[in-house]
Order: C-alpha cells, then structure tokens, then sequence
C-alpha cells in the first residue's frame, strides 16, 4: 500500500504571514490606541505597519551604485591634470576589495564576511563609474591609504578643465 500526501492547503507561508496569523494573539499584548480601535481597523493597522517593515527590512536598494561626480578632474602641484576619485573602504582588508574597469566603466567592489559561534558579519560595498570620454583604463592606478580611502587616479585629458588641487598640511599638537 502506497501513500500519498495531499496537501489541503497551499500558501506562501514565509515569516511575515505567520506573523499575520499571530494577530489574534498579540492583539491583547498592544498598546491602548491599539485596544481602542475596532478589531478590524486595528488589524488593517497592524498589517499596514508589517508591510512597512516588510519593505524596509527587505529593501535591497540602498540608493545608487552609480557614483555621480560634477568635477572628477582636478590639477596637481605640479600642474598635471588627473582624474581623482576616493572611496571609503575602511571597513574592508585590502584583499575584499577589488577594482576594475569593463566598457568604460570602473567598478570598486568590496565584500567582508566574518563567522563566530551565533554570529555573522556581512558587508558589501559597490560603486560604479562611467569613465570621462578619453580617459584611458589602462593608466588607472589605486592606492589604499592605512586608514581605508581607496583612491583612483588618472591623466586627464588636456582638453578638460580642472580645479586647483591644494593639500593643506596638518599640524600636530603637542600635549602638555
């Protein structure tokens, strides 16, 4: 004899939906605007409001991944015109960050996981540029300072204007 399981009732039944069925319960557990609403106003309340969470606990989009700059180009010292662009990776090693260029476009891609006993850390940063017309990917060079500003750097093109570069030094105190 042969059995076969015939479900009776099929549903996406993630986390959000077992807490709509746990509503009658909490119902008792809320605040007193909440106890003076009717039931069904209350309950529309509170499933409007977990589908507010909802949204936001799940929004992937944490604003654009294309990096936008008015003036990307700036002059050195010395006169040289370069592309200057700095992004802050310090919360990642040198060795979860990586860069790249693909169609004209530069990607800084970084990605840190870190494991212990009942906890996991995981960050991950991109950024994407589109390359000025006549900036050359291959002479793109990064630095990676010790305190995490990854900066990307090129010649510019003579015909691009470009702002005065000046680096102010810093003056260390001395304590007393």
């Amino acid at each position: 004899m042969s059995w076969k399981i015939v479900p009776l009732h099929t549903r996406d039944f993630g986390f959000f939906d077992r807490q709509k069925d746990l509503f009658n319960d909490w119902v008792k557990e809320f605040d007193d605007d909440f106890k003076t609403m009717e039931l069904h106003e209350s309950r529309s309340r509170f499933d409007s409001e977990l589908e507010r969470i909802r949204r936001d606990l799940f929004k992937l989009d944490t604003g654009s991944g294309t990096l936008q700059v008015d003036q990307p180009f700036v002059m050195d010292r010395t006169g040289n015109k370069k592309l200057a662009l700095r992004f802050d990776c310090s919360q990642f090693k040198p060795e979860e960050i990586a860069v790249k260029t693909m169609d004209g476009r530069l990607c800084v891609h970084a990605k840190h996981t870190e494991e212990s006993p009942g906890r996991k850390v995981y960050r991950e940063f991109t950024r994407e540029y589109t390359l000025p017309e006549k900036v050359d990917p291959l002479l793109l060079s990064s630095t990676l300072s010790r305190d995490g500003v990854l900066q990307i750097e090129a010649p510019a093109p003579h015909s691009v204007s470009a702002h005065k570069e000046f680096l102010i030094p810093i003056e260390k105190l001395h304590r007393f």
